[in-house]
């Protein structure tokens, strides 16, 4: 019987590419033409920022200062931001390290490279190009620093205690204090001293800070401002600090008001001068200066308004910390013929509904010394205001002393004139009015002998 043969197996053709592609052709679009724009800087740019060998978090907020960059003789006429400033990114927010990017340093092989970064859109196919910023991002550990933290913590305690000696230390103490702060010798003073000295170089971190300094400190106040507001918040007249005569520092606008100084009225004194009749006051600064001052309009207006100012603060009464004008009936006595809008305007300045107050009376004062200045050509013999307002010679000073007034003796001559003894003259000191004024300050406890 013969053997069965084996079965043929059909073998089948492996497929090839050309086989698994469709025996039809696709029809394939024409490549798009790409429209590429280059828009120019702005104020702010993109930003390329590399960090080798660190990796800087996404969350990690970056600040950013700006500065003019040294170009002297070195930009073409097409100037960008770029080419004008310098960019500055730092950042403090992470607990151990400290963040700063800096700009790369231009290649001096190839000095014109610049980088460029675009945005292409496949729909439209425009491709938008910007000039950009290449930035190298470098990170300090805090701990690094620790020694130089120390060394200035150092430092500030010594001036923080130099500033204590100096306020309550004994004299020895500051002397000795002045004596090592003069003769310290800095890295500074020793390269001076021995003419090596060179200029200091402020890096960028340095000038951004102190620029930063200059704008958060344009808004704050002037001299001028601050003195104002230190005028408003003590009982002192209101002055032109930047007067430079002396004359023109307290001004009778400021004092009483051009308005109220035409209402004031000295018509029946200036007759009774004229026909040398006595005019009857109570007011001892009044009196000696009446036939002084006849013949200047202003003057005697002057010492008329400080006429009423005088008799109002004296029938006022003392009750509960404060002083109670008179009633209505008294107030017209005391004005005499002085015109309503006057007390008005008195009880507008120097009152509180029926009371003169501490603070109000004290400027109340003020301004009596003030006018007593314009009156006496800014030398004046306290005493006699002393007198009126019932006060010591200690107090009468003070008040001098609060519009800027110098206090001495009275002089020699002045004596003999008044014809004073020597006890008697003790009594009397003479304000002086002169510029600069000198107000008093602020006064600090001393330290007792250790």
């Amino acid at each position: 019987m013969a053997p069965d043969k084996p079965d043929k197996v059909k073998k089948r053709k492996r497929n090839t590419d050309d086989l698994s592609k469709p025996s039809k052709r696709v029809a394939i679009e024409g490549d798009k033409k790409v429209k590429i724009s280059l828009r120019e800087p702005e104020n702010w740019t993109p930003v390329v920022v590399s960090s080798s060998g660190l990796a800087l978090p996404t969350s990690i907020p970056l600040k950013a200062w700006t500065k003019a960059r040294d170009t002297k003789g070195k930009l073409s006429p097409g100037q960008t931001p770029i080419s004008t400033t310098e960019l500055l990114l730092q950042s403090s927010a992470h607990p151990k390290l400290d963040y700063v990017a800096r700009e790369e340093e231009v290649d001096a092989v190839d000095p014109l490279k610049k980088h460029y970064v675009g945005i292409y859109d496949p729909k439209t196919g425009n491709l938008e190009v910007m000039e950009s910023r290449k930035m190298v991002v470098r990170g300090t550990v805090r701990a690094h620093s620790a020694a130089a933290d120390a060394a200035e913590s150092l430092a500030m305690l010594r001036d923080a205690r130099n500033t204590l000696g100096q306020t309550f230390g004994t004299k020895k103490s500051r002397k000795a204090i002045a004596s090592f702060t003069e003769n310290a010798i800095t890295p500074e003073i020793a390269a001076r001293m021995a003419g090596k000295a060179k200029p200091v170089k402020i890096d960028s971190v340095t000038r951004t800070m102190i620029e930063s300094i200059a704008e958060s400190t344009a808004g704050m106040s002037t001299r001028d401002q601050l003195a104002e507001a230190s005028d408003a918040a003590k009982p002192r007249p209101k002055r032109n600090p930047g007067a430079t005569e002396i004359q023109d520092v307290y001004t009778i606008d400021t004092l009483v008001g051009e308005g109220i100084m035409k209402l004031v009225p000295v018509r029946q004194w200036m007759e009774a001068l004229k026909a040398n009749e006595n005019v009857v006051t109570t007011s001892k600064f009044v009196a000696s200066r009446l036939v002084r001052v006849s013949s200047n309009v202003e003057k005697l207006k002057i010492l008329r308004y400080m006429y009423l100012l005088i008799e109002i603060y004296d029938k006022s009464k003392a009750a509960r910390g404060a002083k109670s004008l008179p009633k209505r009936e008294d107030m017209k006595v005391i004005a005499g013929d002085m015109p309503e809008a006057v007390l008005e305007d008195f009880k507008r300045k120097f009152a509180e509904g029926p009371w003169i107050r501490k603070f109000k009376a004290d400027l109340l004062i003020t301004h009596l010394c003030a006018l007593a200045c314009l009156v006496d050509n800014f030398v004046v013999d306290i005493y006699d205001l002393q007198v009126d307002l019932k006060l010591d010679s200690k107090d009468m000073a003070q008040y001098f002393r609060e519009i800027g007034a110098k206090i001495g003796a009275l002089g020699e001559m002045e004596r003999k004139k008044q014809k004073l003894e020597k006890a008697a003259a003790a009594q009397h000191k003479v304000a002086k009015l002169q510029l600069p004024l000198v107000f008093p300050q602020m006064a600090f406890m001393r330290a007792g002998k250790r």
